[in-house]
């Protein structure tokens, strides 16, 4: 990692629910953004897309916190190795 070391997130003990509002204001500002019209193909996938995240967030309040870190560490990994954006927090 170049540069200094990023101030450590207060949040980071509550990850989940933290998660939620975070990706709660994500959704949204895409729902924004894309000025989705009720009953629209838009509209269907972004409800698809906050299902998914509801269910996963759900699951992942009730998983062992190492399971989680082995798979966020997974798929930071593959999302490294096929060159996209990852997301960096204070751990």
């Amino acid at each position: 990692m170049n540069g200094p070391t990023p101030p450590r997130d207060p949040r980071a003990r509550t990850l989940v629910g933290s998660m939620d509002a975070d990706l709660t204001v994500a959704i949204q500002t895409i729902r924004d953004a894309l000025k989705a019209v009720d009953g629209s193909a838009e509209d269907h996938a972004l409800a698809a897309l906050e299902t998914f995240v509801v269910v996963s967030l759900r699951l992942m309040a009730k998983t062992n916190p190492s399971k989680v870190r082995d798979v966020a560490r997974t798929v930071e990994i593959k999302a490294r190795l096929d060159g996209k954006q990852v997301l960096e927090v204070a751990r």
